[in-house]
């Protein structure tokens, strides 16, 4: 492996010690440019990308801006908070943000980005999702039937069935989630950069986890504008069969299919000792790498009960996450950078305007076996 080239690094990173004593600039001067400081240090000193604009060198700006700066966060010679905070301040609020941001990359069963469909920007606190109301062929083709009188049916598209993209008729309200950092300064200073990160890990962790269970809750209340999803269990009440899962994964109408499942770990625990379930890879797999069974291919994933929900624990999600929810985002995780550098952890703030919003309600089903 080629050694890295530090040169332009290097260059840049003199040019940063105007910020040494003066770290609150760096976020002024990023929030002028419009750009994260990450994209910052990106814009000074580029990483290689191949032709699709992909990264493809080892490390990328900020990290080669440490290393020019002989700044070690891990291993033997990796230096305390307080050092940290004494050399390079000014990089100290995006570092707790990354080692949040690697604690959300959770395990997939606890995960939420792998079943979001799109995550869409958004300004303000408000957000109109976009809909089809008549999606299936045959409500479409209806549609044709019924508008033939009114427009030529002779001509390219004459005869198509008809698909209206609308506005659904509520709002969606865009939600503060995050959490707040209480610690005093004096408590981490003298500790490993490694001791305070994983420590910050674990809060994107739970914040990840927090956000699966924002998923679920959507799906059995519905968004506000979208109802709760259909329940499809006709079993006996209080048993959970084999039976209503094929049901279940047969109700889905073109074009969607059930791929994920987000339950309770009582609804987990019966699904896992199913005899369905319980053949030699299937345990074998779930023995050696502790991944889940993958009902009907579906991906299950964990969840709490939903607060009110009666009993608890038998309520579960599945969905086509290609089609069933996006995420819309009006500011994105963000870190109170001013009480960081200030040294001011207590009642630091991590923070995002994030909500979910149900594309489709055909991609979303209920088992409600109580």
């Amino acid at each position: 492996m080629p050694l890295l080239d530090l040169e332009k690094s290097r260059e840049v990173a003199s040019e940063f010690d105007k910020y040494v004593h003066n770290g609150l600039a760096l976020y002024n001067d990023c929030q002028t440019e419009h750009l994260s400081v990450t994209d910052y240090f990106e814009k000074l000193d580029p990483s290689e990308k191949d032709l699709n604009g992909k990264m493809i060198a080892p490390i990328d700006a900020l990290e080669r801006h440490l290393l020019a700066k002989e700044v070690n966060l891990y291993g033997p010679n990796a230096l305390t908070v307080a050092q940290l905070s004494d050399r390079v301040e000014y990089v100290m609020p995006e570092l707790v943000l990354r080692e949040i941001k690697l604690g959300m990359e959770v395990a997939p069963k606890y995960s939420y980005k792998d079943i979001v469909a799109m995550t869409v920007p958004n300004s303000g606190i408000h957000y109109h999702p976009l809909y089809i109301p008549e999606l299936n062929n045959k409500s479409a083709t209806a549609r044709r039937d019924k508008s033939a009188g009114t427009r030529t049916s002779i001509g390219k598209g004459g005869n198509f069935p008809v698909l209206s993209i609308r506005n659904r008729v509520k709002d969606i309200v865009v939600e503060d989630i995050g959490r707040v950092i209480e610690t005093a300064y004096s408590v981490i200073k003298d500790h490993g950069w490694a001791d305070f990160a994983i420590l910050l890990r674990l809060i994107g962790g739970q914040m990840a986890a927090d956000k699966l269970q924002n998923i679920y809750d959507l799906a059995i209340t519905g968004d506000g504008s979208v109802g709760a999803a259909r329940n499809t269990f006709t079993g006996v009440a209080g048993t959970l069969g084999y039976t209503d899962l094929v049901i279940n994964e047969t109700d889905y109408e073109s074009p969607f299919t059930m791929n994920t499942m987000l339950c309770p770990q009582q609804s987990i625990r019966t699904i896992l000792v199913m005899a369905q379930f319980q053949d030699p890879q299937a345990g074998w797999d779930y023995q050696r790498t502790g991944q889940l069974v993958t009902p009907m291919g579906a991906k299950l994933k964990q969840v709490d009960p939903t607060p009110g929900s009666t009993p608890t624990g038998t309520i579960m999600i599945t969905m086509d996450k290609n089609f069933a929810v996006k995420e819309v985002v009006s500011e994105i995780l963000a870190v109170e950078a001013e009480k960081i550098i200030q040294r001011k952890f207590e009642a630091a703030v991590v923070s995002e305007q994030s909500t979910f919003s149900i594309i489709a309600d055909g991609a979303l089903r209920r088992i409600i076996w109580t």
